[in-house]
């Protein structure tokens, strides 16, 4: 039987026992896309975890869900989870509990961007160890799980965790190696290299590496992946238009869910053909372009490139961010929910 994990985000999940973790993300804003992609969708993508993004917390702990008629979205914020955390901590954690049993999930993923850091004060770090401690108590008394979301990036990860805790306390740690520059940036840049150089410095390599420098156990470190593409405007194509070309602002906004600079799989499969792509050995990556459109995705090389890397560094497994950016309908030619799928032929076929 699948499980389902809440997220702050809350996230829920579903889950199979499997050697290997396959968490799979949908985020609840797909449902109100032009023509919606709705939980009941994803089903076949055959993952060990759903992830369900999420649920609304205020600064009392009290959870909310914000689109009653469909599902359940988070909202979070540098400071909107600091005072939950520290002043009401107790009703925050049964809410938690109240809230799980209510809808029969089977778990919450915490998701904290990122304490002590973005806004956040000092001593988050502190509170959200005592959190974890205490959760994880209401949770095992429930035998519910705990999964953790964090940083890829060194500098918020020495500031907001403590890798005791998490090994400890945890029963997976999400580290979201993608997007390394969070949207700041002011010229084309990779979505998610697999190895760094000197455009890309941090990397998918790098943040797992420093990851495991804390001694946090790697057996519950679960590298997460995006399936969405990454689009810029050049400021002028004629030029620059390669990697770490000037742009002036975000790109494409796909046709369906309308996100100006991110594109579904199947979005970016309507009009790739259009494009000339280049790759670089290096770092495994692939950029896309024509005329001022510029665009950083995943390919099926790349992504085995991760999921191989998972398998021989011995972590616990990966994520699917999201299932709803993913081909949900078989536009690319290869089938619904290729990354999945992906992933299940390599890390799951491995045992």
């Amino acid at each position: 039987m699948m499980k389902a994990v809440l997220c702050l985000i809350f996230t829920l999940c579903r889950c199979q026992s499997f050697a290997q973790n396959i968490v799979c993300y949908y985020d609840g804003r797909a449902g109100t896309y032009a023509t919606p992609v709705l939980p009941e969708a994803l089903q076949s993508a055959n993952c060990t975890h759903y992830t369900y993004i999420g649920i609304g917390l205020t600064s009392k702990g009290d959870l909310r869900e914000l689109n009653p008629n469909f599902d359940m979205k988070i909202v979070y914020g540098p400071n909107c989870d600091s005072p939950a955390v520290a002043a009401s901590l107790d009703s925050l954690i049964n809410n938690v509990a109240l809230f799980l049993t209510r809808h029969n999930l089977d778990g919450v993923d915490v998701d904290w961007r990122y304490p002590g850091s973005r806004g956040g004060k000092p001593n988050d770090k502190a509170n959200f160890q005592k959190f974890l401690i205490r959760l994880r108590a209401r949770l095992n008394m429930m035998n519910k799980l705990l999964a953790i979301s964090v940083s890829p990036n060194p500098a918020p990860s020495g500031v907001a965790y403590d890798a005791t805790t998490l090994s400890l306390y945890a029963d997976m740690i999400n580290v979201y190696a993608f997007n390394f520059t969070e949207g700041t940036e002011t010229v084309t840049t990779n979505l998610a290299p697999m190895y760094s150089n000197s455009a890309n410095p941090i990397s998918v390599n790098s943040s797992i590496s420093s990851w495991l420098s804390t001694k946090v156990r790697k057996n519950k470190l679960n590298l997460v992946v995006a399936t969405y593409a990454r689009s810029y405007t050049l400021a002028n194509a004629a030029s620059k238009s390669g990697l770490g070309a000037p742009t002036r602002g975000q790109g494409l906004a796909g046709t369906n869910s309308k996100q100006p600079g991110y594109l579904s799989q199947d979005e970016f499969c309507a009009i790739k053909s259009g494009y000339g792509n280049t790759s670089d050995a290096t770092t495994q990556t692939t950029f896309f372009a024509r005329d001022s459109s510029w665009v950083s995705s995943e390919t099926a090389d790349s992504l085995v490139q991760k999921y191989s890397y998972v398998i021989d560094s011995g972590l616990a497994g990966v994520g699917i961010y999201t299932l709803d950016w993913d081909d949900t309908s078989d536009g690319c030619g290869a089938g619904q929910f290729p990354a999945v799928q992906l992933a299940r032929d390599y890390l799951l076929s491995s045992y």
